[in-house]
């Protein structure tokens, strides 16, 4: 029995591992078609990330790199959630062929961030810190300096996006074959940099 629950759990593991790896290269074509359609340069755009979960270091155990993860796709989707309101009324897109393309493909990574984020929920151990994972909040703080300012801020959350469907392409494939055993009291997972007023991940009872 016990070894039936492995080999589901671990056939579950890889179709999350699979749809990390798409999402990540769908994601990296949205950048690029961002990047042209806004003419940005091809270098990455520094700062303090959106995100605010801190990345996973290598002496957490796999369950906690996991949930972290699991967070930070969840604050990724709200960014990018936000991100399309704002882009379709304050920016207008038009109808032209590259427009198009970009709405697609934006349409695609969307749709399967949602996905992957269901798919990392069913690696949490029955769910639990489920919902306190996806309470963090991201410094969503939208920019006031005009319609460049909030074609950056576009910009870095799909960056974001970028780097955290990476991140989930390179943790997954660890993650253990059982159910992610509870972490040890995640009592605040404290990110780095300076507070911006949004809460962090809670509790996990």
């Amino acid at each position: 029995m016990a070894g039936k629950g492995e080999n589901g759990k671990g056939a579950y593991r890889g179709k999350s591992v699979q749809l990390a790896r798409l999402l990540n290269a769908e994601s990296v074509r949205l950048l690029d078609l961002y990047k042209q359609r806004e003419s940005f340069p091809q270098t990455a755009i520094s700062g303090e990330r959106l995100v605010s979960v801190p990345c996973p270091t290598p002496h957490l155990p796999m369950g906690e790199k996991v949930l972290l993860v699991h967070t930070a796709l969840g604050q990724c989707q709200g960014l990018l959630d936000r991100a399309i309101v704002l882009e379709d009324t304050e920016m207008g897109l038009t109808g032209d062929k590259d427009c198009k393309e970009y709405l697609g493909q934006r349409k695609i990574v969307k749709e399967r961030l949602g996905h992957l984020l269901q798919s990392t929920r069913g690696l949490l151990v029955d769910g639990v810190g489920t919902t306190a994972a996806v309470a963090g909040q991201a410094r969503a703080e939208e920019p006031d300096g005009g319609l460049f300012a909030l074609k950056v801020w576009i910009y870095r959350i799909i960056q974001d996006v970028v780097y955290w469907t990476n991140m989930a392409s390179e943790t997954l494939p660890m993650a253990p074959m059982q159910a992610v055993t509870q972490p040890r009291k995640m009592a605040k997972i404290r990110r780095k940099g300076k507070r911006t007023g949004s809460t962090e991940v809670m509790d996990i009872l």
